[in-house]
């Protein structure tokens, strides 16, 4: 019997993070923080210099990663007129399921009136054998803003480990005062389906997706946007304009820097919006 098949017995990790920010004059405070191991936040700290009230956070994973069982809750609320960038300081790693439980990450965000919420980009890892599942659920304000950047990589590439993992699922929500703008389901078993197949990923590894919502996205010009993107033949993007409401930019890669780099200059043009 190999050390993979001797059953495994461990205590489960529960991560919590809570963070409540408000407005204080002409600045935005973390005015509450709750976090529990291996869950962390930084202090407040102002980087903006377009935005010198905007507060950013930096979040981390002191264990390094999602070992199965183990589940990770994020709280944000955000109160009427703050402005708040969260940055992950790495990658989720999602580590191998060896014994059959899945990890789990959670993340529940409130914004309210005229302000605004930046999660910047990060990767998802699932390792050999990983088992993941994900739920982001937004509820916002009419005149609130919200941006969102997410990629999903196919596991440990320099390690060769490609879809070696056996399930990701994700369900990402947003809604706007009751009307659900954005209801985003994924599923990948690479066991049980052909991600090679078109339609699928064909020959990309990894899909990066950023969503923005802005009652400021009136006067973005889709046209000249998608003109923009098309840029490399070794990689597809498109964008879309949702009901007047949500933008949606969608890759698939097969160079992460490449990818990392074009979600970055679409970020930076959709932040113009918003300001």
């Amino acid at each position: 019997m190999s050390w993979q098949q001797i059953p495994i017995k461990r205590l489960q990790h529960d991560g919590c993070l809570y963070l409540k920010f408000a407005k204080r004059e002409n600045k935005t405070i973390l005015a509450q923080c709750y976090q529990a191991p291996p869950l962390r936040a930084s202090r407040a700290l102002y980087l903006n210099s377009a935005d010198p009230s905007e507060a950013t956070v930096y979040m981390v994973e002191t264990s390094g990663g999602l070992v199965a069982g183990d589940q990770n809750n994020f709280e944000i609320d955000i109160e009427e007129g703050a402005n708040v960038c969260l940055i992950p300081q790495s990658a989720t790693k999602i580590y191998p399921a060896f014994n059959g439980e899945w990890s789990t990450q959670c993340i529940n965000i409130s914004i309210g009136s005229k302000a605004s919420l930046a999660w910047k980009t990060e990767a998802l890892i699932p390792f050999r054998k990983a088992k993941y599942r994900g739920e982001t659920v937004v509820h916002m304000a009419r005149d609130a803003s919200f941006l969102w950047g997410e990629i999903l990589s196919p596991g440990r590439e320099k390690r060769g480990e490609i879809f070696e993992y056996s399930n990701v699922k994700s369900n990402f929500q947003v809604w706007m005062e009751g009307e659900c703008l954005i209801y985003d389901s994924l599923l990948f078993s690479p066991d049980h389906m052909d991600l090679g197949q078109s339609g699928m990923l064909e020959e990309h590894l990894y899909i990066g997706s950023i969503w923005f919502v802005t009652p400021a996205l009136q006067n973005m010009n889709i046209r000249k946007l998608n003109e923009g993107l098309q840029q490399f033949c070794d990689m597809k993007v498109c964008a879309s304009i949702l009901d007047g409401k949500v933008a949606n930019v969608r890759w698939l890669a097969s160079d992460l820097v490449l990818l990392k780099k074009e979600m970055n200059n679409t970020w930076n043009k959709f932040i113009s919006y918003k300001d």
